[in-house]
């Protein structure tokens, strides 16, 4: 979720479907051994290679670590004694480049708008 393995991203944009949000409470600390979480840029970024979006990334606040109940968070006293992220995601548009061959406009046979049972008058 800290946007440096694009394998578990794309797990999580598999999980969402097409309107979904999903809401991601986030606790990382020196002593974890991990990087720190990026700020939002770099995790916009990361996502957005996998089709997610991010929609909000701040504190979380302690009602907000308390409301899914997690005996994990509490063992860890996620919110008094770690700092928690709240990360919101959503699906967002996967932007693909195109073949240079698909961009090419090309004009119509003439003998295509003439078909008989096709007027073509204003």
């Amino acid at each position: 979720m800290l946007g440096d393995d694009d394998a578990v991203l794309a797990s999580v944009a598999k999980l969402l479907a097409p309107a979904a949000h999903a809401t991601v409470l986030l606790s990382v600390v020196a002593r974890d051994g991990v990087p720190p979480v990026p700020g939002p840029d770099e995790l916009s970024a990361a996502y957005a290679r996998q089709g997610l979006r991010l929609v909000e990334a701040r504190p979380a606040t302690t009602a907000e670590v308390a409301a899914p109940s997690s005996s994990w968070a509490k063992r860890l006293r996620a919110g008094t004694a770690r700092p928690v992220t709240l990360l919101r995601l959503a699906i967002g548009i996967v932007m693909r480049r195109r073949r240079r061959s698909d961009m090419t406009l090309r004009e119509p046979a003439m003998d295509s708008l003439n078909r008989p049972g096709l007027d073509c008058r204003p």
